[in-house]
């Protein structure tokens, strides 16, 4: 026999199990209910000492840990924190990357707080105090940094800085097709100061403007000073706001000629300075009076009356300029006068007109005939943001300044608080009210359509016998043959006088107004759970087994 090998020595080690997590913090271990009732039962004999030492060692420990996240504060500009807020403030490309915006101020931040909104960084300079509503920021990282770190990351702030998620931008497709007319539509031309791109948003917001467009060379709409001057417009959904960038590949006048054409608006422009005249001096201009075909010549002169020119001797140039209006006279008669027709509704066009030629692209880019508005109570070169909110409170629709989104859904407006809230003083006979104009909420809306299309298809079916589909063959094949024959004269007689105006051609204006629209009546919200569903029948159909019979029976020719 040999002899005994040699056996390993007992580790004084605790026994772990393979299987088990290596940090003790991530076991789930069970406790029975029992277990805290007898706790419970425990302290509640405890004596009174016992328990108001143990109150002072949590309280003190509490204070031990609110001391020490005092004392940390972020001083190093090399942090990556701080490295990522100064990008966020000074980088477009970073913003779109993480898609994340710097918006600095405590009330602002604790109204979108309030709102839902939360920051994922908080940056509190050192010396402020805590504000009471951080509590409830679970998610957020409370950051104390040094003053000099917080007028990096974003200046002029007040000790208060957070990175909120970019709200979601509106779909360019609900601006194409969109299914309610849109009557007062915002287009801002190259405004390039980030303070008066805030302030004139927040107005249009605020005025309750349909639509908001910002084209060719505006200021970054996520600008912490665009942020800090439109006051958490960027973060309501009552007034889309879209970007359109001819360097994105957006097609920015055919954009603006298609939502002029589609909701019938007239377009209207404002600057506060003047374009430059061919012979370069700006001692007058022609223009053509409000009430007829004129040109007269306007000199800079106070009091001087407008002198009338003849056709023959207005430059070529000059013919193209837009209608000038004042903006009194043009209130007074679309207002205040009770003009026949409905209201047509505005496109506003307003910029500064820095290269001062804005009217002059604007009349050659615009497919509808331009009015240039005229400030007769403001200085000739007056600010920016001055005169165009003068302009936007008299076009304005009605005015209603909570437009912040609710914390939760709210009950669908009734007519009272439509009737109360579309009675501000916005002139005389501004708004006709009543039960066919007020909005109403979604799903009344779509009722009254669902109602009235139902019964314009009855009526016409009863009274011609016909089917949808024949009625509008016949009126696309009137149409088509129209155009058709328009065209032909055209051709032969390109320079007819008669034929410049191709508005009162017989078949530009498309469907008669009997033709049945059938894309309105069986029109249907295409959402995503739609389009998945059409997307399985479309995986899933099978053509019936004697489909090839059919179509030999079709095609082959009949024995006479």
């Amino acid at each position: 026999m040999g002899a005994a090998g040699p056996t390993s020595s007992p580790s004084r080690a605790a026994y772990q199990h393979p299987l088990a997590p290596p940090d003790p913090a991530a076991r789930n271990i069970l406790l029975p209910s029992s277990f805290h009732r007898l706790s419970r039962k425990r302290e509640e004999h405890l004596p009174a000492e016992v328990l108001q030492k143990r109150a002072q060692k949590a309280l003190l420990r509490q204070l031990q840990q609110e001391v020490l996240w005092e004392g940390t504060v972020l001083d190093e500009p090399d942090h990556h924190l701080v490295q990522h807020f100064l990008k966020l403030h000074s980088n477009p490309r970073y913003r779109q990357a993480r898609r994340m915006m710097v918006v600095g101020g405590r009330e602002m931040i604790r109204e979108l707080c309030e709102r839902g909104y939360s920051p994922k960084h908080l940056l509190i300079t050192s010396g402020k105090e805590l504000p009471e509503w951080t509590s409830r920021l679970h998610a957020t990282d409370l950051v104390r940094v040094d003053r000099p770190i917080a007028e990096k990351c974003a200046p002029g702030n007040d000790g208060y800085i957070g990175d909120f998620d970019l709200p979601p931008p509106p779909l360019t497709e609900m601006l194409i097709a969109n299914q309610h007319r849109l009557r007062r539509v915002l287009v801002l031309d190259n405004v390039d100061d980030p303070g008066v791109l805030g302030a004139i948003l927040r107005s249009a917001v605020g005025f309750q403007y349909d639509a908001v467009l910002t084209t060719n060379h505006c200021v970054d709409l996520y600008d912490h000073r665009v942020v800090r001057a439109a006051r958490g417009v960027h973060f309501q959904t009552g007034v889309p706001i879209y970007t359109l960038k001819e360097e994105d590949g957006d097609d920015v006048y055919g954009m603006l000629n298609h939502v002029i054409q589609r909701n019938d608006l007239l377009p209207v422009a404002f600057a506060p300075e003047e374009d430059e005249t061919e012979g370069g001096t700006g001692g007058g201009i022609a223009a053509c009076t409000p009430g007829g075909s004129t040109m007269h010549f306007l000199s800079n002169v106070v009091g001087a009356a407008p002198v009338p020119l003849p056709r023959s001797k207005i430059p070529c140039g000059i013919r193209d300029t837009p209608l000038r209006e004042t903006l009194s006279e043009f209130s007074l008669r679309r207002f205040g006068r009770q003009e026949v027709g409905e209201d047509r509704g505005y496109m506003l066009i307003a910029g500064p007109n820095h290269t001062r030629e804005m009217m002059r692209r604007l009349s050659q880019r615009v497919v509808r005939p331009l009015t240039q508005l005229l400030l007769d109570s403001l200085p000739s070169s007056p600010d920016m943001l001055i005169s165009l909110s003068i302009v936007l409170h008299a076009l304005r629709p009605y005015g209603d300044w909570n437009y912040m989104p609710l914390p939760q859904a709210t009950e669908p407006s009734s007519m009272e608080l439509q009737t109360r809230r579309a009675s501000v003083e916005i002139g005389p006979n501004r708004l006709s009210l009543s039960t066919r104009n007020l909005n109403l909420d979604e799903r009344a809306q779509q009722q009254l359509a669902d109602h009235r299309n139902e019964y314009r298809k009855w009526k016409r079916l009863h009274k011609k016998q016909r089917s949808d589909y024949e009625m509008w063959m016949d009126a696309e094949t009137a149409r088509v043959e129209t155009l058709l024959h328009n065209e032909k004269e055209r051709r032969v007689n390109p320079f007819d006088p008669r034929r410049q105006r191709t508005a009162n051609l017989k078949g530009a204006k498309g469907m008669p107004n009997w033709v049945p629209n059938i894309m309105d009546e069986y029109r249907m919200p295409l959402d995503r759970d739609r389009l998945r569903k059409e997307s399985e029948w479309a995986e899933t159909f099978t053509r019936p087994s004697n489909y090839m019979n059919k179509e030999a029976t079709k095609r082959r020719p009949s024995k006479m």
